[in-house]
């Protein structure tokens, strides 16, 4: 059976410990009928692209219209993205219909595999570093791995991102990060490692695995104590926001800086995994602007980046001006034709 069609057939495990032994449910024969042209898709092979990836993640997780807000945005770029940036609980990773839905439009998915069971529920629940090297897990690892086997298209599976300053993370050290960093570090190779292995084991081989601190985690040298190591890392990444409402280069951002000074000496392909700025039609240019017109310029300077991934969604309105009358990090006005202008370059 080809292995897509083994992705829709098999059942789907809802892996959540916390509520009892996980519960099968086959997918509808509706998902099936698209495999006749989702077949011939997939050998033609998603558009060609220049030396970076361009992606982003839109909307909000809950939102019933992100893929028609998706689609909405590439129309307005008059383009498919390269990568989907997708979000899952450890429970409900991978996020299979969202990754066939991207296949079909000639996308990668990012997942981004969060620790936490619920992350809508307080107080947080996950799966701890300890459990997971200790084996509690396995079995549902290797679930997963057969599920993301099966899919048998390419994706970035982004574990754990921002681990040295993430709330999560106190769960899954079983401490504040920042009380032993060592420690911290030391708990989040262990099992980065162990899935890695554990999936290696299953034979899934269509996974790059991305490595994703904070910007901040390379300027304080943090980032140390949590690198798993060449051997099982694909890329390198890193997250950071303009989150004020004072235009800012992209490129002079002491964070962005010391991550390619940092990162591009390991060989690795670097990836910026979110950004983001705010937009505000009272400035000139306003703050996302400013972000995107000077990442542009900046990527094409340093060859070592090869993705670009925006975070498509509101951003921190506390921390705007009074009578703030942006959208927030939405692509909006002269940001949105900053992005297109970047969506437009052949190096994108």
């Amino acid at each position: 059976m080809p292995p897509t069609l083994k992705a829709l057939t098999m059942p789907f495990h809802a892996d959540r410990p916390q509520d009892g032994p996980p519960k099968a449910r086959r997918w509808p024969w509706a998902a099936m009928l698209v495999l006749g042209w989702f077949g011939a898709f997939l050998a033609a092979g998603p558009a060609a692209a220049g030396p970076v990836l361009l992606g982003a993640h839109v909307g909000t997780e809950s939102s019933q219209s992100r893929r028609a807000d998706f689609l909405a945005l590439e129309t307005a770029l008059g383009r498919t993205l390269a990568i989907d940036s997708d979000y899952n609980d450890w429970s409900a990773f991978p996020n299979t219909p969202r990754v066939i839905w991207d296949a079909q439009h000639g996308r990668r998915t990012m997942l981004s595999w969060r620790v936490v069971f619920r992350s809508n529920i307080r107080p947080l629940r996950c799966a701890t570093a300890v459990d997971i090297v200790d084996g509690v897990y396995d079995v549902q690892l290797a679930r997963k791995a057969a599920l993301v086997k099966a899919l048998g298209v390419p994706i970035l599976v982004r574990f754990n991102y921002e681990m040295t300053n993430n709330e999560e993370n106190t769960c899954f050290t079983g401490f504040p990060v920042s009380q032993n960093l060592p420690l911290a570090g030391a708990r989040f190779v262990a099992a980065w490692n162990h899935i890695v292995g554990l999936f290696r084991i299953n034979g899934v081989t269509n996974v790059e695995w991305v490595f994703a601190p904070s910007a901040d985690a390379y300027e304080k040298g943090h980032w140390r104590y949590f690198y798993p190591g060449a051997a099982n890392v694909d890329w390198l990444a890193a997250d950071q926001y303009n989150k004020s409402d004072t235009p800012e280069s992209f490129a002079t951002d002491p964070g962005i800086l010391a991550f390619y000074r940092v990162a591009a000496p390991l060989g690795k392909p670097l990836m910026i995994s979110e950004t983001a700025a705010n937009e505000d039609p009272s400035l000139s240019p306003d703050a996302q602007t400013r972000w995107l017109n000077t990442a542009h310029v900046y990527f094409k300077r340093h060859p070592a980046l090869a993705a670009l991934v925006y975070w498509d969604n509101p951003g921190q309105y506390f921390r705007e001006h009074p009578g703030y009358g942006g959208t927030g990090y939405v692509l909006s006005g002269a940001g949105l034709a900053a992005f297109k202008a970047i969506a437009s370059d052949p190096y994108f």
